[in-house]
C-alpha cells in the first residue's frame, strides 16, 4: 500500500460530500492513528433538526493511486445514538478500530471493535 497522506480538510470534505443528509448535518474532524496520515476515522451526523438523527462512522484511506476510499464501519439509524471512536491502530494494511456509544437515546451503551484490510 502506498502511503499517500490525507489532510484533515481533505478527509472532512470527502465524507461531508458522501455522507447521508437530512438537512442539519455535521461532519466531525478526522481521527488519525499514531504515526500515520494515510488513514483515518471520520464520524458524520445526519439530523433533520427536530426529531431524528444518526451517526455514521467511516474508515477513510488513500489507495495506491492516491484516490480517497471509504468503508462504512457502523451507523446508528435504528438507535439514533451518537458514535464515539476510541482508537484506531494500523499495522501494515490492517486497521483495528474501537468505537461505541453511551446509549443516550437507546439507553443501551455499547462498545465494538473491528479489524479490516485497506
Amino acid at each position: 500500500m502506498g502511503h499517500h497522506a490525507i489532510t484533515p480538510e481533505e478527509a472532512h470534505g470527502y465524507i461531508k460530500g458522501i455522507g447521508p443528509s437530512l438537512g442539519y448535518d455535521f461532519t466531525y474532524s478526522p481521527q488519525f492513528p499514531k504515526g500515520r496520515q494515510d488513514v483515518c476515522l471520520v464520524t458524520h451526523a445526519a439530523e433533520n433538526g427536530t426529531s431524528y438523527g444518526y451517526d455514521t462512522l467511516y474508515l477513510v484511506w488513500k489507495d495506491e493511486d492516491g484516490r480517497l476510499r471509504n468503508r462504512e464501519l457502523a451507523n446508528t439509524k435504528c438507535s439514533k445514538d451518537y458514535i464515539s471512536s476510541s482508537s484506531i491502530e494500523v499495522d501494515g494494511d490492517t486497521v483495528t478500530v474501537k468505537f461505541g456509544s453511551a446509549g443516550a437515546y437507546s439507553g443501551s451503551p455499547w462498545q465494538k471493535s473491528c479489524t479490516s484490510k485497506l
